[in-house]
């Protein structure tokens, strides 16, 4: 029985990690089964000529009504050079430059050429954009295939001016395909992205079918249904992570579902555990799959691979729900998954020197935090204890980092913990510097007190921890009480000075709209990132307030005074609407405080971060430091002439 892994597409710059994972536990038990890396592969694929090519006859199809409606240009226009950064106009700009005969004679002449340029940029308003992409058409698309092979064979080990200014000749193919399909937008740090389906059980449903706003719908016509055909898989299964891989799961779905119904399909990963008692109330969603898993899924897909080959009951599948005679059954087995059990992962598409992701824990050694649900991931009873069971002994972790530096030598290791203890930060920095054979390493992690010893600091980042993403949560002492942080606020600020003093680079998340969190202590958060944005080289994000319906703070609503009303059934999200007695917060107020905060605070940011997300910025900067170039050392070079 010969089966498949499918990893969509949701990140340009990190490959996925569970579909990986899972990957080499499977081939390890001798099962017949193939990787189908389709996130990077898909960024990569979809920016190529041969496939923007098409796309750009979708937009030349706009140009006959664009003629007449200078509205209609505008529109077009402005999508092209936003979605690129401006780096559409300049390499039109570059594009009309080249075609000149004379231009030989001064490209080379600093002082006469970036004049000239910035002349001809200059002169390609938003209404001429178009008539001036379809003009530069062949000069546009070879431009950009150059630098996808560029970026494709050389990615994490060019250079960083090198790899920007790459990366911004690929955001005009980006642009193409957003102009194609808007609303539809093809994102860096999320994959399929936009407006145009929701993330209701209808709009899934309508989207593996609308090739007007499906931008994957031909790319998985032409890349994966011929190899369905020729390889006839028997089961394949699906990881889905996140809310943006919604689409592109359930149009691969479909896309195979087409060649053979009787394939058997089955969804898995950390978004399908969170929603899977949603997902059984929308028959329609399973026209397109045959079952899902919920929490890790190494002993459930094995299983369910050997039921369906000896055409037994499913029942007995660990963690599994599924479609039977037209309904839906909840399997009998409950498993919890010891996670020293799993294999290292193998990355069907490592790219040269790119980070890679690797979990330690699927649980949280703090797990106390109000809001938060990070805890009861990895486990399918929604389990919030830190068991041993979901802690990866330390020996093997190190195995595990050296079986991934021999095999991919990546820039650096990624952990993707909840949170990485001190002390496992510790024993790693000890066994890198120990060996010699350093392998530098970024987590998410808590500002815990044995960080206020510089010594300490000192110790870890010569052991190759370059730092990453920590959760402060707010600025007011009194709000991070109310979550129950365990953090002193009178520590973070020596905390920022040792990391800064010690080249250990920092991003911090924050949150505001807690229920008991006045208009004067979400000023505490705005009035830290601000004082104290110097010492946060990766960066910082205000969010607001999300109550799920399994987070604590939904299961202690009558003691935060907070009314809830889920969404309807239809809906394939957590996410709960809710009011607070006697207090103005609310979902509306928290979100339009967090864009507020997050405007005005921008200016601190990265400079990059005009062109990259955030969280995709933050692993490209500490990729970079891991090579020895800090951030403020890497510049936006933009758009070279």
């Amino acid at each position: 029985m010969k089966a498949w892994i499918c990893a969509p597409m949701t990140n340009f710059f990190v490959p996925s990690l569970g579909s990986a994972r899972l990957y080499a536990y499977v081939k390890k038990h001798g099962y017949d089964v193939r990787f189908q890396e389709l996130n990077q592969n898909t960024y990569f694929d979809l920016l190529s000529r041969e496939y923007l090519e098409p796309v750009l006859e979708r937009v030349q199809w706009s140009a006959d009504s664009a003629s007449r409606n200078r509205f209609m240009r505008e529109d077009l226009g402005s999508i092209l050079v936003h979605s690129s950064g401006n780096a559409m106009r300049q390499l039109l700009a570059k594009g009309m430059l080249l075609d000149k005969s004379w231009y030989k004679y001064v490209k080379n002449m600093g002082a006469v050429n970036r004049p000239l340029f910035s002349f001809i940029d200059a002169k390609i308003t938003p209404d001429k954009v178009l008539y001036a992409l379809l003009s530069e058409k062949d000069f546009v698309l070879k431009e950009i295939d150059r630098s996808r092979k560029i970026l494709d064979e050389g990615y994490f080990s060019l250079e960083p001016d090198v790899f920007i200014a790459n990366y911004y000749t690929l955001l005009c193919g980006k642009a193409i395909i957003d102009a194609a399909y808007y609303p539809t937008q093809i994102d860096f740090g999320l994959g399929f992205y936009g407006t145009a389906f929701g993330i209701t059980a209808g709009d899934i449903v309508r989207s593996v079918t609308d090739e007007r706003y499906n931008f994957l719908i031909p790319y998985y016509r032409k890349k994966i249904v011929p190899q369905v055909k020729a390889e006839h898989p028997d089961v394949v299964g699906i990881s889905i992570t996140c809310l943006s891989e919604l689409v592109p799961a359930f149009t691969l779905a479909h896309a195979i579902k087409s060649v053979d119904p009787g394939i058997h399909i089955t969804l898995g990963g950390g978004l399908v555990t969170e929603i899977a008692y949603r997902m059984v109330k929308n028959p329609p969603l399973w026209e397109m799959f045959d079952s899902l898993i919920e929490g890790p899924g190494e002993v459930p897909f094995t299983e369910l691979i050997e039921r369906l080959e000896k055409k037994t009951d499913l029942a007995g599948v660990p963690n599994i729900t599924y479609k039977q005679n037209g309904k839906i059954i909840k399997g009998e087995k409950l498993h919890e998954f010891d996670i020293n059990e799993a294999c290292t992962p193998e990355f069907a598409a490592a790219r040269p020197k790119g980070p890679l992701p690797l979990e330690t824990s699927s649980a949280c050694y703090w797990g106390r935090c109000v809001f938060c649900y990070y805890p009861q991931q990895g486990t399918p009873s929604f389990d919030n204890k830190a068991q041993k069971t979901r802690t990866r002994r330390i020996e093997l972790v190190l195995a595990d980092m050296k079986e991934l530096k021999k095999k991919y030598d990546p820039v650096c290791i990624g952990f993707t913990d909840s949170s990485l203890s001190p002390k496992r930060i510790e024993d790693i920095a000890d066994e890198n510097i120990r060996t010699k054979n350093q392998m530098k390493f970024s987590a998410l992690f808590r500002m815990e007190k044995n960080f206020k010893s510089l010594e300490f600091c000192e110790k870890i980042a010569a052991g190759g921890f370059i730092g990453g993403h920590v959760g402060l949560e707010s600025g007011s002492q009194k709000v991070n009480d109310i979550i129950n942080k365990g953090i002193n606020l009178k520590d973070v600020e020596l905390i920022l000075k040792n990391f800064h003093e010690t080249g250990i680079l920092v991003h911090i998340f924050s949150i505001v709209g807690m229920p008991g969190e006045l208009d004067e202590d979400a000023l505490e958060t705005f009035d830290f990132f601000k004082r104290l944005h110097k010492w946060m080289e990766l960066g910082f994000v205000v969010y607001p307030l999300y109550v799920l319906e399994h987070s604590p703070l939904a299961y202690r609503a009558p003691e935060f005074k907070l009314n809830l009303t889920a969404l309807p059934d239809e809906y394939l999200a957590q996410s709960m609407d809710y009011s607070v007695e006697g207090a103005e917060t609310s979902p509306g107020k928290s979100m339009m405080t967090s864009i507020s905060y997050s405007e005005q605070l921008s200016r601190y940011l990265h400079p990059l971060n005009r062109i990259i997300d955030i969280e995709s910025l933050t692993m490209f900067l500490i990729a970079q430091k891991a090579k020895g170039i800090p951030p403020e050392k890497v510049r936006d070079t933009g758009f070279k002439i």
